[in-house]
């Protein structure tokens, strides 16, 4: 009988399995994997330069398709491992579907505390770590089990909701020999969505049928569902207007005439306004946090306002307000089991409602257009998330846009306008850094094209070294770094808070100055293009220059320190810590 090493079947098995690429960093712990991936399959292969920049790369990749073929990491052994932790964690509470296959050192060698092993808890017990913020993290003990193992671990990934799920293989079993005769992969790449209880949604269709003040919220629930279609028919269908997280965003256009933008602490002024007067909500895919309500200030449930909730994790359900109707299913059947229901049992009229929001619409708008269109030199956030959003839907309305954390939370949801479903954010966990390597994922996935991303310089300073990763795999990625050499977002609150702030402006001691290096000299460094802005007016011709170059780019811009957050809802941090906390509306 003919045999083939663990690690070269696994290889073959991701190859059959249509993998496209994956990424990872060397070291002794997953050389039999590399070897087998890199040297007996066609799959690309991208080496990083950190292990939680190669997580995030796959992250990028699983955000532009939702869907299997699966992106695949590969890491090595103990602190390669533990450099995986925050960029997992990131893809757990994103609902990333992702496969880690991590190295381990030999089996006969576990418990004597040999090289790089998490041996003090247990034999090799690194995964302990990881089950907190995995969907499933195990470590493979026999070779003849291994490739059941990765296929189960596979489906499981991919299913249900999505998410990171980590194999470590000790060194010795990927080098020992199983039975070359594979398993068919295709039933474990494959699953049935859930779909909502029937009755459930004829009582949802007739909450609808009588709310005079209707409101849509969908979060990335609708992204990983691949419900864009569906939620476009049924507000169309229904006449109700559709209101999106940040991690939601672009799930409908934002030109589009029914959105009202994101919602939340730096929501539109109409969506956030609609978020409040509205009778019944239909939230998909989201669980309402503080960031998307204001700090569970906007939305008056069970009070005024009435849920409708559909999330495929049942656990998310009523999570932070008690819902009327909660459905547990998958955002696109339930979306189109809503549309048949609502269209047996009637819609109310809409007309008065959609002409109260958009009046509120013209009224924002005209309130933000200073900030929008500032000449402020350094540079006003939001003329450069608004002048991105420009040139994206001039040149490419698809070119995928990621955005990071930071003082970019004020501004980019309602100054970066989604012309398509491509305009993503890290909406719940926040790590910075993040974009700065998760486009080079979001590149590949789409054809090795062009992806802007906005970063604070705090970020770029954390993940900027996957600059030299996009130039080695010749990806036209462009950074634009908002440079104000602090990290304002904090600095804001802690002045607002304290009336000085901590550990927030960078400067050399004794310096009164602030300070950063030099991001152009950075990217040359690297062999990436470097551009300079200093004025407004500057900014969307760089852009479209570094887009034109089709090379790695990092345009470094001025901003104001000065800007403060923009602000459509404002909550306070607890003051009273003995005070119990209820949702809804704050006292007046």
């Amino acid at each position: 009988m003919s045999e083939i090493t663990v690690a070269r079947a696994l290889a073959k098995l991701l190859e059959q399995m249509g993998t496209e690429v994956f990424f990872g960093v060397n070291g002794h712990g997953n050389w039999a994997l590399l070897d087998a991936l890199v040297h007996e399959t066609r799959i690309r292969g991208v080496p990083a330069r950190a292990e939680d920049q190669a997580v995030q790369m796959a992250d990028g990749y699983w955000r532009m398709r939702r869907g299997a073929p699966l992106a695949v990491v590969t890491t090595s052994v103990g602190p390669g491992n533990m450099n995986i932790v925050p960029a997992v964690a990131t893809a757990f509470y994103e609902s990333i579907g992702l496969l880690v296959l991590a190295g381990a050192g030999a089996t006969h060698w576990f418990d004597r505390g040999g090289i790089e092993e998490a041996y003090r808890g247990g034999p090799e017990d690194w995964v302990a770590a990881l089950k907190p913020i995995t969907k499933k993290a195990f470590l493979v003990t026999r070779p003849d089990t291994a490739v059941d193992m990765f296929l189960r671990a596979y489906h499981t990934a991919l299913s249900g909701r999505p998410g990171p799920v980590v194999i470590q293989i000790p060194f010795d079993i990927q080098n020992t020999p199983i039975a070359a005769a594979l398993p068919d992969p295709k039933p474990w790449m494959q699953w049935r969505a859930p779909a909502p209880d029937p009755d459930g949604v004829e009582e949802a269709a007739a909450m609808l049928a009588r709310a005079l003040r209707p409101l849509i919220v969908v979060g990335s629930g609708v992204h990983n569902a691949r419900a864009w279609s569906e939620l476009l028919r049924f507000a169309e269908a229904t006449r109700i207007p559709v209101a999106t997280t940040p991690s939601g965003k672009g799930a409908i256009s934002e030109r589009h005439p029914l959105s009202v933008g994101c919602i939340g602490r730096a929501g539109t002024g109409h969506g956030n306004a609609a978020a409040r007067r509205c009778d019944v909500v239909v939230g998909i895919g989201t669980h309402f946090s503080d960031i998307d309500t204001g700090g569970w200030t906007l939305f008056d449930i069970p009070g005024n306002t009435a849920l409708i909730h559909l999330d495929i994790d049942s656990t998310e359900l009523g999570r932070a307000y008690p819902a009327a109707v909660a459905l547990a299913c998958d955002a696109r059947l339930g979306l189109k089991a809503l549309l048949e229901a609502t269209a047996k049992a009637g819609a109310g009229e809409r007309g008065a409602w959609l002409e109260e929001i958009a009046q509120e619409r013209t009224s924002w708008v005209e309130s933000v257009a200073e900030q929008r269109h500032s000449e402020l030199s350094p540079l006003h956030y939001a003329r450069i998330c608004h002048d991105t959003g420009e040139v994206i839907a001039d040149t490419n309305p698809q070119m995928p846009v990621f955005f990071d954390t930071g003082h970019l939370l004020s501004f980019a949801p309602p100054f970066l306008t989604a012309s398509s479903r491509h305009v993503v954010h890290s909406g719940f966990f926040h790590r910075m850094g993040w974009s700065a390597s998760a486009v080079i994922g979001a590149s590949i996935a789409h054809g090795n094209g062009p992806v802007v991303a906005l970063i604070g310089d705090g970020s770029f300073m954390m993940g900027g070294t996957a600059v030299a990763t996009a130039v080695e795999q010749n990806l036209p990625i462009v950074w634009v770094v908002l440079n104000n050499r602090s990290l304002q977002i904090e600095r804001e609150l802690m002045l607002r808070l304290y009336g000085r702030e901590a550990f927030c402006d960078y400067r050399k001691v004794g310096a009164k100055e602030l300070w950063n290096p030099d991001f152009c000299k950075w990217a040359d460094a690297m062999g990436a293009g470097g551009i300079k802005v200093t004025r407004a007016e500057e900014y969307a011709g760089a852009l479209r220059r570094a887009l034109d170059a089709r090379v790695p780019t990092v345009i470094d811009i001025d901003v104001s320190l000065d800007v403060k957050g923009y602000r459509s809802v404002w909550y306070p941090y607890p003051a009273n810590f003995h005070q119990t906390w209820a949702p809804g509306p704050p006292p007046s």
